[in-house]
């Protein structure tokens, strides 16, 4: 019987997530990952994933469907109308809580260059494209379903917000969040629970304090 693909595809995950993480997306080659995951046949990415991109985003999707699958398990705990502050706590904690393992650690590195260079949409690219359609209009990019809960409570929120404003906070967690996580996963990938636990305490009272400004949001409470 000819052998499964499997274990040869999930080895150039493996590989292509730790090279593009610690050495940068655009410095690393096809030829980089065939080579760095011993495989002999020199057109393995793009047998098993079409090319590069394709590559990347096997690596992504799998950590994504997780993190939305997570948020929306704590949106169900919370039921009907969360607070402001419980919110906060839904977009930040289950994307630190990858900090916990090498996997997560590589994921959160190589988003946030992705984000950077505005190659993939950062979820608050999606918040801020949902509630900008808020009216009734179609976003561009379809998000997960997690985050479209999290952005409807948000618009469940809302008082005097304007939307430029709200845009420029949600950009400025986007940064916060994401940058300060990989930065965190790059010079701790050793922490204890106990210091990742502390890191990601600060790191959601900074973003609350970016979205606790002033009265804008009602609390709801």
């Amino acid at each position: 019987m000819p052998r499964s693909p499997e274990p040869a595809r999930e080895a150039l995950i493996a590989v292509a997530e730790r090279l593009f993480a610690e050495r940068g997306v655009d410095a690393v080659t096809v030829r980089d990952v065939v080579k760095a995951a011993g495989q002999r046949n020199s057109s393995a990415v793009q047998y098993h994933f079409g090319n590069k991109a394709g590559l990347l985003q096997a690596i992504m999707d799998p950590h994504q469907a997780r993190l939305d699958a997570r948020r929306t398990e704590m949106l169900d705990e919370l039921g009907e109308q969360p607070a402001l502050d419980e919110l906060i706590e839904i977009f930040v904690r289950p994307l630190a809580s990858l900090l916990d393992n090498e996997s997560g650690r590589h994921y959160i590195r190589i988003r946030a260059q992705l984000v950077g260079t505005a190659r993939l949409p950062s979820d608050s690219d999606l918040m801020r494209e949902l509630l900008a359609s808020a009216d009734g209009g179609e976003a561009a990019n379809e998000p997960r379903p997690g985050i479209r809960r999290v952005a409807q409570a948000l618009v469940d929120l809302m008082e005097d917000t304007t939307m430029p404003d709200l845009g420029h906070r949600l950009e400025l967690t986007a940064v916060l969040l994401l940058h300060g996580l990989a930065d965190f996963a790059q010079r701790h990938p050793d922490a204890t629970a106990a210091e990742r636990e502390v890191f990601t305490g600060v790191l959601t009272r900074c973003v609350a304090a970016i979205n606790l400004a002033d009265k804008s949001l009602s609390l709801g409470r």
